[in-house]
C-alpha cells in the first residue's frame, strides 16, 4: 500500500516507542495495511519439520543439504534456497534424532539465518524497517535464552556454517532479539504453528482489548489488518500480543517474560476485567463476595474477598500456582481428540471447579468454549441426537463466550467469527 492511501500514521513515544495511529476514522472492517513478511519460518523448539511447507518429517532430508524436507517438491522450494546453499557449502547437516516429536533445537537457527540473507538480499529494507526495530538486548542477556542462542545460533552460523565473513555474532543475537520481541506466530499452509516477522505490524502497540484484527494469506503469508471496530482519527491501533482469554495474571506474566513490558491496560487494570470475571474466584470463607487482586497492575499484590467483613486474603504467588495447577490439567483435555469422553471429562472438570471459580472465569470459559463447539458434532452428542436439556446447555454456553468475547474482543474478529461458525 503507497504512503499516499495509508490509512496510518506512525507516532512515538516513552510508554509504548514506535506505534500506529489512524490518520481518518475507520469503519468496522475496513483494510488498514497489507503487510509482507520479512522472514518467515520455524518458531523456537519446535518438533523437526520441512523447511519448505512446514508438516512434520520424519527422517527425510534434503539431498543436497541435508536438512529435512518432505518431498522433491519442497527441497526445489525457493523458501529453502538460501540455507540449503549455506548448509551445503559449510558440509553442516542436521543430526539425526531418537523421538521426531521432540523439539529439535538445531532449528532454531533457521528463521533467524532467513532473517540475515534477507537483510543482504533486500539492505535497503533492512535499514527501513528491522534496523530501528526493539531488541530489549540488556534484558535479553540476563536471561538464559541469551547463552541458548549463543550456542545454538550465533556460534553455529557464524563458527560451524563459516559465515564470519557475512555476518558477526551481535549481529546474530540482534536479529534473535528482533524475532523474540516482534515476531508473530501464524499458522502455516498445513496448519501448523510457526513464525513470521511483518515490519509494519510490529509497530502496533498492545493492548488486552484490541481494535484491529489481522488475516495471513496462505498463498503468500502476507498479513491483512484491519479495524475490527469503528476507529478514530488519531486513537492508537492496537493489537492483543497475548491470547485474549487469559486471566491477568498469566496474560501479564507471559507479556513481561516475552515482550519485556509490563501492560497497564484498563482490562488489566481492573479487578475485575471490564466486568467480565475472567480472573475472579469465588470465595470459601463466605457465601456473599469473590476474590479478587487487590491491585492487579502487581503480580505479587493478595487477593481478598470483596466482602470486606469476611477478610480472607490469599496471595498472588498462591493464586499463580493455583493456576498454573489447573491450567495444567486442562491442558491434557485439550489433546484428546474430539468424542464423548472429551465432552464428560469436560463436563465433570467444570464441575470440580465449580465452587473455585467465577462461571465467567478464563480457565472454566476456555472448557465451555470447547464443550459449545464439541455438543453437536461428536458421536453419540450430534445435534439431532441432542436432548433438549443439553441443546440448552449448547445455547447457554454460547452466550456465555459470545458475551464475554463481546467486551474483549469486540467487533469483527476471528475469535468472535470462531465462535458464530461452531453455532455459539
Amino acid at each position: 500500500m503507497d504512503d499516499e492511501v495509508r490509512h496510518y500514521k506512525i507516532q512515538q513515544n516513552d510508554k509504548y516507542g514506535r506505534y500506529l495511529i489512524a490518520n481518518k476514522d475507520l469503519v468496522s472492517g475496513e483494510l488498514i495495511f497489507t503487510d509482507t513478511p520479512f522472514a518467515v519460518g520455524p518458531k523456537p523448539d519446535t518438533p523437526p519439520l520441512c523447511l519448505s511447507c512446514y508438516c512434520p518429517v520424519e527422517n527425510t532430508m534434503c539431498s543436497s543439504c541435508g536438512w529435512p524436507v518432505c518431498s522433491e517438491e519442497c527441497e526445489k522450494a525457493p523458501v529453502h534456497a538460501g540455507e540449503c546453499a549455506v548448509f551445503s557449502t559449510a558440509r553442516v547437516r542436521f543430526q539425526p534424532v531418537e523421538d521426531w516429536t521432540a523439539s529439535a533445537p538445531q532449528l532454531d537457527c533457521i528463521t533467524p539465518l532467513r532473517i540475515l540473507l534477507a537483510k543482504e538480499k533486500d539492505p535497503d529494507r533492512w535499514q527501513r524497517e528491522l534496523e530501528v526495530m526493539e531488541t530489549h538486548t540488556a534484558d535479553r542477556k540476563e536471561r538464559p535464552t541469551w547463552a541458548a542462542d549463543q550456542v545454538n545460533i550465533a556460534d553455529f552460523l557464524v563458527d560451524h556454517c563459516k559465515l564470519a565473513n557475512r555476518f558477526d555474532k551481535d549481529l546474530v543475537q540482534k536479529v534473535c532479539g528482533i524475532l523474540e520481541v516482534n515476531s508473530v506466530e501464524i499458522p502455516s499452509r498445513g496448519g501448523f504453528s510457526i513464525r513470521a516477522l511483518y515490519p509494519q505490524l510490529a509497530i502496533a502497540a498492545h493492548n488486552c482489548v484490541p481494535n484491529i484484527v489481522h488475516t495471513i494469506l496462505q498463498n503468500d503469508y502476507q498479513v491483512q489488518v484491519r479495524a475490527a471496530i469503528p476507529i478514530k482519527e488519531g486513537d492508537a491501533l492496537h493489537l492483543c500480543y497475548t491470547h485474549s482469554l487469559s486471566p491477568t495474571l498469566v496474560r501479564r506474566d507471559y507479556l513481561a517474560e516475552s515482550k519485556f513490558f509490563q501492560c497497564d491496560c484498563a482490562r488489566c487494570a481492573d479487578p475485575t476485567e471490564l466486568g467480565t470475571h475472567l480472573s475472579t474466584l469465588k470465595c470459601s470463607k463466605c457465601d456473599n463476595g469473590v476474590i479478587l487482586a487487590s491491585n492487579p497492575l502487581d503480580n505479587d499484590a493478595p487477593w481478598s474477598c470483596s466482602d470486606k467483613s469476611c477478610g480472607f486474603k490469599t496471595s498472588g504467588a498462591a493464586m499463580r500456582k493455583m493456576l498454573a495447577v489447573v491450567q495444567a490439567e486442562i491442558d491434557q483435555l485439550d489433546v484428546m481428540e474430539p468424542g464423548p469422553a472429551a465432552i464428560e471429562q469436560r463436563e465433570a472438570t467444570i464441575k470440580k471447579y465449580k465452587s473455585v471459580f467465577h462461571p465467567r472465569h478464563a480457565l472454566l470459559l476456555s472448557l465451555k468454549h470447547s464443550l459449545a463447539q464439541l455438543y453437536g458434532r461428536v458421536e453419540g452428542y450430534g445435534l439431532d441426537e441432542l436432548p433438549d436439556l443439553l441443546l440448552e446447555r449448547k445455547a447457554e454456553l454460547c452466550r456465555l463466550v459470545l458475551s464475554t468475547l463481546d467486551v474483549i474482543t469486540p467487533g469483527d474478529t476471528r475469535m468472535r467469527g470462531k465462535a458464530i461458525q461452531s453455532n455459539c
